[in-house]
């Protein structure tokens, strides 16, 4: 496990290389994630661009340039565990697949399964064909255990999306 002491400890070099924090989570450089955003971004509205330019400024203003990792969702259907041990969640950004299913992309502090209610912490709702939704954590969410990710076609959570009905996307989560 690497341990580091603050950003002065690390050589410019090392800045900008990718970041190996524990076997749960890897972050890399704001700059390189910010790229990755970008791209990711290339085909969405103008809002969702406007809003996520300003929180990576607030971030880079107000959190000292955290460092994050930038995780894709893809045609999510049923549990996907994306990491597992301590984290926090600061931004998520999905768009709905040309669908009118209904899907709530919902997302738990779990690192194995979506089975526990008590442990779901996000739920987005992206109920049109191709439309967006995105949510902000200026102090990001906090996650014990792992994340896991689902979409369902209901609130409750009860009915698994099938391909092709759940959002598109990605997340960025940092350290805990």
């Amino acid at each position: 496990m690497l341990h580091l002491v603050g950003s002065h400890a690390l050589s410019p070099l090392l800045m900008g290389l990718l970041l190996c924090l524990g076997a749960a989570l890897t972050v890399e450089s704001p700059v390189q994630t910010w790229q990755r955003v970008d791209t990711a971004l290339a085909s969405a509205t103008p809002a969702a661009q406007a809003m996520f330019r300003a929180f990576k400024s607030w971030l880079m203003q107000q959190k000292n340039e955290v460092h994050l990792q930038m995780i894709k969702i893809a045609d999510l259907t049923n549990d996907v565990n994306d990491l597992d041990g301590a984290l926090r969640i600061y931004a998520i950004y999905l768009k709905k697949q040309a669908t009118a299913t209904d899907a709530f992309w919902r997302l738990f502090d779990d690192a194995t399964n979506s089975g526990t209610t008590t442990d779901l912490k996000i739920v987005l709702p992206v109920l049109e064909a191709s439309k967006e939704a995105m949510a902000f954590f200026p102090d990001g969410v906090p996650i014990a255990d792992g994340i896991v990710e689902t979409s369902q076609t209901t609130g409750d959570g009860t009915t698994d999306t099938t391909t092709g009905d759940g959002p598109n996307g990605f997340m960025l989560v940092g350290a805990a």
